[in-house]
């Protein structure tokens, strides 16, 4: 719906300023030349609302309120000029009431309708090109439907400040229909960044209807964290398994997932930088860090990101060191979330020489795009359980095989 109030803002900047240039223009001397000054002095003014709406920063409603309040000051202003200039015959031969109309119909009104259209267009750059295709395109039909209506009533009897209102009211439509958008579509309220790291970047995703946040670790424009999971997401599939007073080691901040029970839980995160990010933005406690892969206390339930964190595990440990270090710990289940064929096949192998009896999952949801623009990742999940009670079946995964054969029995499914 971001097409409707670009095409309400150009319905009512064209509508004001066609009939103001038109107020302006009749039986004028010197046509010509005035009608190029007041075509060169809107286009100024609505490319400099543009430019300034579009580096209005981070604070969208507020600042989206400004510009749409001032389009409709300014159309009420024009409306005012345009009934002063026809109820006084000779005012609009006085050259001062001419530069004054320039101002109220044509300049004010283009200047806070590129502000407006700078404002959404900075806002729906966060949410990807198709957005701001919608702003482009209704931009288009709103003026090109502006110009048409003012053109149909040439010579009619209507008066110039019932077409400046009629814009006003187009306006007034425009800003209820942006509030009602931008209410129910998530904006970056803030944004937290390592100092010597600046391609690390925490954002906070913020919705107020229905009420919801979303925290965001970005690597380098990759999202490496987010909470709560996504749709599609791993971690939720996998957080429905977990014993809720159970102690889980997360390996790899992209694992992590909030806890709900009395459980403990510590993160075991390779990058220093990240790991002090991802705790401050997230709001982890003091001593969450654990500076080893492998739990140092029995009963634990391992969650590994493999895709962030195992080209660094496999840097210290073989993934047979690393099982049988799982197995000397007593942990009680591993998860591995890692891409399609990342793992090497014969990890059901030697979690079996290790003991552990392992299962592999694939996600069936592919997940939801954003915002906060987050690209939907299908992962391939593997589960290493000691005791050998795989768990049943998992929200949003289907069971690939058991011990390195494919599941056939409707148990395994």
């Amino acid at each position: 719906m971001f097409w409707v109030p670009s095409l309400l803002v150009g319905a009512a900047a064209t509508t004001g300023v066609a009939t103001g240039a038109a107020v302006l223009l009749y039986d004028s001397q010197g046509l010509l030349r005035a009608a190029v000054t007041l075509a060169g002095i809107t286009a100024v003014s609505l490319l400099a609302g543009i430019r300034m709406g579009a580096g209005g920063g981070g604070e969208t409603l507020p600042t989206a309120a400004k510009w749409w309040t001032g389009l409709l000051v300014a159309l009420l202003a024009g409306a005012g000029f345009a009934a002063l200039w026809e109820s006084m015959a000779g005012f609009g031969r006085v050259p001062v009431a001419q530069g004054l109309g320039l101002a109220f119909t044509g300049a004010l009104p283009a200047y806070f309708a590129g502000g407006v259209w700078g404002r959404i267009g900075s806002f729906a750059g966060s949410l990807g090109a198709g957005v701001r295709r919608q702003i482009v395109i209704g931009a288009v039909v709103g003026t090109t439907g502006g110009a048409a209506m003012v053109l149909a009533l040439l010579g009619r009897p209507v008066l110039a400040v019932t077409a400046f209102l009629a814009a006003s009211v187009f306006a007034s439509g425009g800003a209820r229909c942006q509030g009602w958008i931008f209410d129910r579509v998530p904006r970056r309220c803030s944004v937290l960044r390592e100092t010597d790291r600046p391609e690390l970047r925490f954002e906070v995703w913020q919705t107020a209807v229905p009420k919801a946040e979303v925290r965001v670790l970005r690597d380098d424009g990759r999202v490496r964290a987010i909470d709560p999971p996504p749709v599609g997401d791993w971690r939720r599939g996998v957080a429905d398994t977990v014993d809720p007073a159970g102690a889980v080691l997360f390996v790899g901040a992209g694992g992590w997932f909030a806890r709900e029970g009395g459980g403990g839980w510590r993160v075991h995160e390779p990058d220093a930088g990240l790991g002090s990010l991802a705790g401050r933005g997230f709001g982890w406690p003091a001593g969450s860090l654990a500076e080893s892969p492998v739990p140092d206390g029995p009963g634990h339930t391992v969650v590994v990101d493999w895709e962030r964190s195992g080209d660094e595990l496999v840097s210290f440990f073989a993934i047979p060191e690393l099982l049988a270090a799982f197995r000397k710990a007593e942990v009680e289940r591993v998860w591995i979330a890692c891409p399609p064929g990342r793992l090497q096949p014969e990890l059901a192998g030697l979690g079996t020489e290790a003991g552990f009896r392992v299962a592999r999952y694939a996600a069936t949801v592919a997940g939801l795009e954003g915002p906060p623009r987050v690209t939907p990742r299908r992962r391939e999940v593997w589960c290493l359980d000691r005791a050998g009670g795989l768990p049943g079946p998992v929200s949003e995964m289907r069971m690939l095989g058991v011990n390195g054969r494919a599941a056939e029995s409707g148990r395994d499914r």
